[in-house]
């Protein structure tokens, strides 16, 4: 990652928080038990920390059925310098760092733009599969939704050639190659990236409970509107990680269950989260795959005693 990315990325991600208004969140936040609000948000943290290691384990098995294997260290800072790409203006810019630093990595343009393309197929597809998950809240549906809300996810592991073709689709309008991956080898890389989903939107029912959320009651909620809240995110070509959009539709499903007000906090502090969470991830995953290297390093240059 050149200086001149990492200063435009801090300064993009400035932007966006300045932008928001933090005033009712102290507002909300007084007389709430300081040491409950704060392990809230530490956990809250974890959960999406959980979400990112899943999200870039999936993307290191999308590559690998795209046919290029990354080592630890260069999987971590190629896909990290993606994440924080996202937060300037366009969308674009997540996949020409990519193919930037994969081609110093010696992966082929054509096999990283399969990847990143199959990435964005199947993030949508179980985003939006987990945001049904919110149905019987948001449309008073019965719990047919949670039926129907899995079927997409076995169709594609039935037959993950479904993926394959919808990413050449996507490939298509977004003018790029056609991915060549072995369907087989996405199954893995799906069911990683619902776990992230799914730890997300944990992230999102932490904070609403701190501040006063049925536990029970705003469960699936949370995690089924963060789902289609981020997926919409995406679609909003000149929104920088889809700010803006995303509190929106956040504020409209936690409404259901949260006074206005406060569903505007959760929104918020979900945001703030979100980014404190990949800047420390990345730090800490930055840091344990060079101990790693240096590890591997040191015992490949360790000469056997004979005795």
């Amino acid at each position: 990652m050149t200086a001149a990315f990492a200063v435009a990325t801090i300064a993009a991600i400035v932007w966006v928080l300045r932008g928001q208004d933090w005033s009712v969140l102290r507002t909300t936040l007084d007389g709430r038990p300081a040491g409950f609000v704060v392990t809230m948000g530490v956990l809250a943290l974890l959960a999406n920390a959980v979400a990112l290691l899943a999200a870039m384990t999936s993307w290191r098995q999308t590559l690998r059925a795209a046919g290029h294997e990354l080592t630890t260290m260069d999987a971590t800072r190629l896909y990290f310098a993606g994440q924080f790409a996202k937060y300037l203006p366009g969308k674009v810019f997540s996949l020409v760092v990519n193919l930037r630093m994969g081609r110093t990595l010696g992966v082929p343009g054509a096999r990283m733009a399969s990847a990143w393309v199959l990435t964005l197929v199947i993030g949508v597809l179980t985003g939006a599969t987990v945001g049904l998950l919110a149905g019987p809240e948001l449309l008073g549906a019965s719990a047919g939704w949670l039926i129907l809300a899995a079927l997409p996810i076995v169709a594609a592991l039935i037959r993950p050639s479904l993926l394959s073709t919808a990413a050449t689709v996507a490939a298509r309008v977004l003018r790029r190659p056609a991915p060549e991956v072995n369907p087989d080898g996405v199954r893995p890389a799906l069911v990683t990236q619902l776990l992230s989903w799914l730890a997300a939107g944990l992230q999102l029912w932490l904070i609403a409970v701190a501040v006063g959320a049925n536990p029970v009651g705003s469960l699936l909620l949370c995690v089924g509107a963060f789902g289609l809240a981020t997926v919409a995110g995406m679609f909003a070509v000149f929104a920088p990680e889809g700010i803006g959009v995303r509190e929106v539709l956040l504020l409209a499903a936690l409404g259901v269950s949260l006074p206005l007000p406060v569903a505007s906090v959760v929104a918020l502090s979900s945001r703030l989260i979100v980014i404190l969470s990949e800047l420390l991830t990345a730090l800490v995953a930055y840091g344990v795959a060079v101990i790693l290297q240096k590890q591997s390093q040191d015992s490949s240059k360790a000469v056997p005693v004979r005795s």
